[in-house]
């Protein structure tokens, strides 16, 4: 039985784009037969080791965290010795300290680095990066860039593009045997029969939420944006919308839990992502929210695979980056039109089941590790 181990950086029940891609691949590798073993930090205090679904997981805390990049001999370690009796080391990237481990694995061993992302905005710490980075990607046997548009924009993947193996990510299906829909009391008494404008993701500068609130000034009227997830800019945002008068159109809920969030992609009308940068490579919630059928208004990035993901006129609408007015007449279009809002709904998911699901991305997924199992 070969054995892959996952360099990751968290993993279930913490949640974000690359640590719901390495729950589904490594759970879906151990339904197709493979050992599965993951390392990985935890925000709590001492080492942690369980078998979840057949996968064998060991959580380590973090020593030190340096510009989101968790740090821990711990885990370097047991990056280590789960590496001496694997077939392929899947390594999650943007992960510091595991792209470093990476370079110490045995020879024999296949290396499979899974591009996320670049290294974005991180300063000083991006520039001493690069040349750990170089020697990751002279190491991997291949390379999976989630869309193709980001392989070709990426500079630091370009000396590479003979490794390189364009996979998309995917996700599960939405849970359509539930109808429950009832949100907790305070925030139903909130939105009520409100068309809710959903954004959701981490409270950082790169997913542009500003931008969001600002269009919530030219909504329509019988709109609300909900805004759910934790982040450094939680009270900046909030004073935000207290500063704009526009208390009564945004809510931020923090962070929620999986049966609420879930209870409200049911309830939502569209889904809005207004990232601003490259560092929204992909774009992993627009799955999620194209497997309820919701229609997209998203930033047109360059160079990201947001643009791929949701396509323009079939799934939703692309906007200009940082255009408040543009989110807010692409919002309002899909609002007043019921018609339009049906064909996008409908092309969102049938998008999402050709595209986007989590059994396409499995099957891609198996074929890159047969393939390299087959090489010497």
């Amino acid at each position: 039985m070969p054995n892959i181990v996952h360099f990751g950086k968290y993993y279930y029940p913490e949640v974000g784009g690359i640590e719901n891609v390495t729950l589904s691949l490594a759970e879906g590798a151990v339904r197709n037969g493979y050992s599965v073993s993951v390392i990985c930090f935890q925000k709590t205090s001492g080492t942690k080791k369980e078998i979840i679904d057949g996968v064998r997981l060991t959580r380590v805390p973090i020593a030190k965290l340096i510009a989101s990049q968790p740090l821990g001999f711990k885990y370097f370690l047991y990056c280590l010795l789960a590496s001496r009796n694997a077939d392929i080391i899947h390594l999650h990237v943007p992960n510091m300290l595991g792209a470093l481990c990476a370079l110490f694995i045995p020879r024999k061993t296949r290396l499979l680095v899974h591009w996320h992302s670049d290294v974005l905005n991180k300063g000083i710490l991006g520039f001493i990066l690069r040349p750990l980075e170089s020697a990751l990607l002279n190491r991997a046997n291949k390379i999976v860039s989630t869309s193709q548009t980001y392989a070709d924009e990426s500079k630091t993947l370009a000396p590479f593009k003979e490794k390189i193996i364009v996979s998309s990510l995917g996700i599960p299906d939405a849970n359509y045997n539930s109808t429950e829909t009832q949100l907790p009391s305070a925030l139903e008494l909130k939105l009520r029969t409100r068309k809710i404008i959903l954004g959701v993701g981490r409270l950082v500068p790169y997913k542009g939420f500003s931008v969001l609130i600002h269009a919530a000034q030219k909504l329509v009227d019988g709109s609300v944006v909900v805004i759910v997830g934790s982040g450094p800019l939680f009270q900046e945002l909030q004073q935000e919308i207290i500063d704009l008068g526009v208390g009564d159109r945004v809510i931020l809920t923090g962070k929620l839990d999986a049966d609420t969030l879930e209870k409200l992609f049911k309830r939502a009308y569209l889904f809005c992502l207004t990232s601003i940068s490259r560092a929204e490579a992909f774009g992993v919630v627009l799955l999620e929210a194209m497997s309820h059928g919701l229609p997209i208004v998203s930033s047109k990035i360059p160079g990201s695979g947001v643009t791929w993901v949701n396509q323009d006129g079939f799934s939703g609408i692309s906007v200009p980056i940082g255009d408040a007015k543009a989110v807010a007449d692409a919002c309002n279009k899909i609002l007043l039109d019921n018609n339009l809002r049906d064909r996008l709904s409908d092309g969102a998911r049938k998008r999402f089941n050709l595209k986007l699901s989590e059994k396409g991305a499995l099957k891609r997924m198996m074929i890159i590790y047969k393939d390299l199992l087959a090489t010497k």
